[in-house]
């Protein structure tokens, strides 16, 4: 058993080893790439691409094999959610769907296999499973709201520059080309919509106005539906559109303030609970400390416990 026990500690450690030179090594092959040869332009689009790996891979399986079965485990909540987090291929659902479904049969067996020495484990197999399907929505609504909160960020400076090249002249489709290439570094997740979008107008012959309302409800956030209505209102008058870019420039920079101005607010509510936790022992031990020592050594000989 020695020999075989050295071996695969000897494994072991070379694994380890490898996997933290791993790093390292991308980052000295990525630099020879991009002297030897100039590496091909990424294609940018609105939607994540589905990561390879070994575990995504055995969840797309597990989820395609459950909705093949089962096709109605995915409800409207779930696919709006993966809709707003950006995961709108087939292949991010059947991801999601397996994920759930292979921590639910996980659970399960834990609990069967625990449940030979206590009966009354059965009975929590149910709950445990409900709690295990439903808690990955709750980690999939942060997401969405952490993206549209960066959308947001990203909209004033966006509608500023459109309405600069809207007075120079171009017309809509060409003032969201122009700047979806002007942003890219900058507002990464508008300039990847406003791609989308441009695709959207180019191949399915959708007008900018309805393409930035589906833009609007594709991202979940009212701000672009507002704005796609007001653009839309603004051609069917055959007005400057740099007028309601400018008004909805104005009003969700006063929203944005607002929501600041309210956060401010709450902070010192939120301070409470760490005074009272972190702060106020400190203020009391040296204040209370002395007294009471004093009032124990009082009473202690009135209580028999001491002088």
């Amino acid at each position: 058993m020695t020999p075989i026990a050295g071996l695969l500690t000897f494994i072991t450690i070379i694994m380890v080893g490898a996997i933290l030179y791993l790093p390292a090594y991308k980052e000295h092959y990525d630099a020879y790439g991009v002297r030897v040869r100039p590496r091909k332009k990424e294609d940018l689009s609105a939607m994540d691409a589905p990561k390879d790996s070994a575990i995504l891979s055995a969840c797309k399986f597990a989820g395609e094999f459950a909705l093949g079965v089962f096709p109605g485990l995915v409800d409207n909540r779930t696919s709006t959610l993966l809709l707003h987090a950006n995961y709108r291929t087939p292949q991010h659902l059947a991801t999601y769907i397996g994920m759930k479904v292979l921590v639910v049969g996980a659970i399960g067996v834990v609990m069967l296999l625990g449940s030979a020495g206590n009966p009354m484990t059965l009975l929590l197999i149910v709950p445990a499973a409900l709690v295990a399907w439903i808690m990955p929505n709750f980690f999939l609504a942060g997401r969405v709201k952490k993206r549209q909160a960066q959308i947001i960020r990203e909209l004033p400076t966006v509608i500023d520059l459109l309405i600069v090249c809207a007075q120079a002249g171009l017309g809509l489709l060409m003032c969201i080309d122009k700047v979806s290439k002007e942003v890219e570094e900058s507002c990464p997740y508008l300039s990847a919509e406003f791609k989308q979008l441009i695709q959207d107008v180019k191949i399915f012959a959708k007008s900018v106005g309805n393409a930035l309302k589906d833009m609007g409800e594709r991202c979940g956030v009212e701000e672009l539906t507002a704005i796609a209505s007001s653009l839309i209102a603004a051609e069917a008058k055959g007005s400057d559109i740099s007028y309601p870019l400018r008004q909805q420039s104005e009003a969700l920079r006063d929203k944005i303030k607002r929501k600041k101005e309210e956060e401010a607010s709450k902070t010192p509510v939120k301070m409470v609970p760490v005074i009272m936790i972190f702060i106020m022992p400190l203020i009391l031990c040296p204040m209370l400390g002395p007294a009471v020592i004093t009032i124990m050594q009082a009473l202690g000989p009135v209580f028999g416990t001491g002088h």
